[in-house]
């Protein structure tokens, strides 16, 4: 379970640090749109991760109730600031753990609002080959836009190169504060680069992101996002450092954008008829 952390960077979440430079060269809203949807799932991954090894940074100010149904017996920690309950239950037909932020909004230590539950079902060790773990949302808000739908990991073993790789596929709806509705299709392939082999240490890990995702919007621009050439990430980079993704709003023009040559610096390139804009975050 720990290695969900590395799903935290999605293949079109990443569009956020361009979506707040891009308003001046084009008003479609598909980019931001995007930047909600893919965010909502892939933070979920971050979420579980904490959830089975005790982190506390999305839960609150507190540390967060836990359950823990093991040969039947419940123990409780720390009451969270919020009343967020995490439930880890391995002894039904299928481990879970359940994250229920309750029914109000809870302000989380992301400065996020959420309110809801967040189950998580797996069915074997992570590091094993075929091992499935599935995310799903329940009545699930952030920052009161409502996320539905599930999300499925599973591991696939070792590529032709001998590198690990997870098939990652999202299906689901959004419902934004703004009126917009996504329904949002993804499927993308994570592959570790490096860091693999070192469990405990997070800080070397690095993946190779590569897939598509599609959506239609109800009151805003839906449309069509394709990596053409593998996003690549490092744990603690805030930015993709290299690799090129196309996203094409519906009757609007594809807008490319190049993260660069591998360096750490939060330069990447836009590209839009044959006009490229360099950003600098």
């Amino acid at each position: 379970m720990k290695r969900f952390l590395i799903f935290t960077f999605s293949l079109a979440a990443l569009v956020q640090i361009a979506s707040c430079k891009k308003w001046k060269y084009d008003e479609s809203s598909a980019p931001k749109t995007n930047a909600i949807v893919e965010n909502a799932f892939a933070e979920m991954a971050n979420m579980s991760d904490q959830a089975y090894k005790g982190g506390v940074f999305v839960y609150g100010i507190d540390k967060p109730i836990y359950k823990y149904q093991d040969s039947h017996i419940v123990t409780e920690a720390e009451k969270a600031n919020c009343n967020v309950i995490i439930t880890l239950d391995t002894v039904g037909v299928q481990d879970t753990i359940t994250i229920d932020w309750g029914t109000n909004n809870c302000t989380c230590q992301d400065y996020k609002q959420r309110r809801g539950k967040l189950i998580i079902s797996y069915n074997g060790a992570y590091y094993n080959q075929g091992t499935i773990v599935k995310f799903t949302p329940v009545n699930y808000y952030v920052n009161d836009n409502k996320v539905e739908g599930v999300m499925t990991v599973e591991n696939m073993g070792l590529n032709s190169q001998s590198q690990p790789y997870y098939n990652v596929d999202i299906n689901g709806v959004v419902t934004l504060t703004t009126g917009e509705v996504a329904t949002y299709v993804s499927a993308q392939v994570r592959t570790f680069t490096n860091g693999y082999n070192t469990v405990w240490n997070i800080a070397d890990d690095e993946w190779d992101v590569t897939g598509t995702a599609t959506a239609q919007v109800v009151n805003g621009d839906g449309y069509v996002a394709n990596v053409t050439s593998p996003l690549h990430v490092k744990a603690y980079c805030a930015y993709i450092t290299k690799g090129t993704l196309e996203i094409t709003p519906t009757g609007k023009s594809t807008r490319t954008i190049d993260y660069g040559n591998g360096n750490c610096d939060g330069t990447f390139t836009i590209e839009i008829n044959g006009h490229t804009y360099t950003i600098n975050v």
